[in-house]
């Protein structure tokens, strides 16, 4: 039978900081956001002393003052996530890169082969990686992913007919892997508490308070599998780049300077993926919560910085008000087709300097680091670029979330 598996790395960000720094191991450890205001991880020894992720930094410091903080570097955790998911992909053919310190796996073995072979899992990947991972099996996807967790760390936990129904009577209904903070308000209003309270209401009764996502999880925690694993990634609708330009500025030249550095890691991402885009949105959040928008379309689908490059101007040009200071910036880019599909038209021949530069580019990068080769306008944010850890962003890891 088929056979669902959940891989989950423990306490990733701080696992990998610790595999090329052992003298970490053992103690308390938080890895801190992309200016270092808050917590994004942490390890269990920091969250036994009260230290809670999303938490500022000058208060895990008060609650935690003997614990150590890094920097986070994604550049150094993507590597580690990609040699795990290298790993996996070893002892199943159907992986589903489900995010940067997890993924989802199917096998076609029974309930036995799958004790033996979790641990084995295991160790394998921690001989090779050096990260400690947790494993779930179970009948379906949810099931898995509740096993995954609930031994945590470096556990494993095969979910079967023989103890499914005691594990799920000593399981939080918001502790299901699908029951959000408004799922979890209706369950609550029902008087369920479990996710064998859940399980055990009559399906017409959880369609008609939790609708399709509610039905979905009920089928699945019967053991009666709904979601598939999804080795392919699904088409995109929009490439989106941004996020804050470190401050509140009003000056356009440094602003501007941000826009661009977002639009190098928007043109990587479309050569990365070989996609083109037939629109461009520019968008400014000001310091008071306001947001300026404005959408160009793109006389053709394209992933070439000059036409991209124009419209990120137009759409400058239309979105900077003077008088507000802003403190975040993003791109979005919509109408996505793939780049090797392409419309012949005699009236347009592409410029084969376009692709050498490309090539170039990317090649350099690859080998040096984002921006070690980019557009001359980002020189008014010269700053960011002086930390090379900032280089690497949460969305620059292939395309993975990096907080599930």
């Amino acid at each position: 039978m088929t056979i669902y598996a959940h891989a989950d790395a423990d306490c990733f960000y701080v696992s990998c900081e610790r595999i090329r720094d052992p003298r970490l191991v053992g103690k308390p450890v938080g890895v801190l956001g992309n200016q270092g205001a808050c917590v994004i991880a942490i390890s269990y020894e920091m969250k036994a002393a009260g230290v809670e992720v999303a938490m500022p930094i000058w208060k895990a410091k008060k609650i935690c003052p003997e614990g150590i903080f890094i920097k986070r570097d994604f550049r150094w955790y993507g590597l580690l996530s990609h040699a795990m998911q290298s790993m996996l992909s070893k002892y199943s053919d159907k992986v589903e890169y489900y995010s940067i310190d997890e993924s989802f796996m199917t096998f076609d073995i029974d309930f036995d082969e799958a004790r033996k072979l979790a641990p084995q899992m295991q160790k394998e990947i921690y001989t090779a990686t050096g990260l400690p991972i947790s494993i779930g099996f179970a009948r379906t996807r949810t099931l898995c992913k509740l096993g995954s967790k609930r031994n945590k760390p470096f556990g494993t936990l095969v979910i079967d007919e023989r103890n499914r129904e005691a594990i799920l009577k000593n399981t939080a209904i918001h502790k299901i892997n699908g029951i959000g903070r408004q799922l979890a308000r209706r369950t609550e209003a029902l008087g369920i508490e479990t996710a064998w309270d859940f399980m055990s209401r009559p399906r017409e009764e959880i369609k008609q308070h939790f609708h399709r996502p509610g039905e979905t999880i009920w089928y699945e925690l019967q053991g009666r599998p709904i979601l598939t694993v999804k080795p392919e990634s699904e088409q995109r609708k929009v490439v989106s780049r941004g996020g804050s330009i470190w401050g509140h500025h009003k000056d356009p030249s440094y602003i501007w300077g941000f826009l661009v550095r977002n639009l190098e890691r928007f043109l990587t991402c479309l050569w990365d993926n070989q996609i083109e885009v037939n629109s461009l949105t520019t968008v400014l959040q000001t310091s008071d919560g306001r947001a300026f928008q404005h959408k160009i379309p793109l006389e053709d689908f394209t992933s070439n910085q000059s036409p991209l490059l124009h419209a990120l101007k137009e759409g400058f040009r239309h979105t900077y008000k003077k008088g507000p200071s802003y403190c975040r910036v993003h791109l979005v880019g919509g109408s996505i087709r793939s780049a090797n599909v392409r419309q012949l038209n005699l009236f347009h021949k592409p410029d084969p300097r376009s692709g050498e530069i490309k090539k170039l580019k990317a090649n350099l990068n690859a080998r040096f680091g984002l921006f070690t080769l980019r557009n001359a306008s980002t020189a008014h944010a010269a700053e960011v670029f002086k930390d090379k850890v900032s280089d690497f962003e949460i969305v620059d890891v292939s395309g993975k979330q990096l907080f599930s």
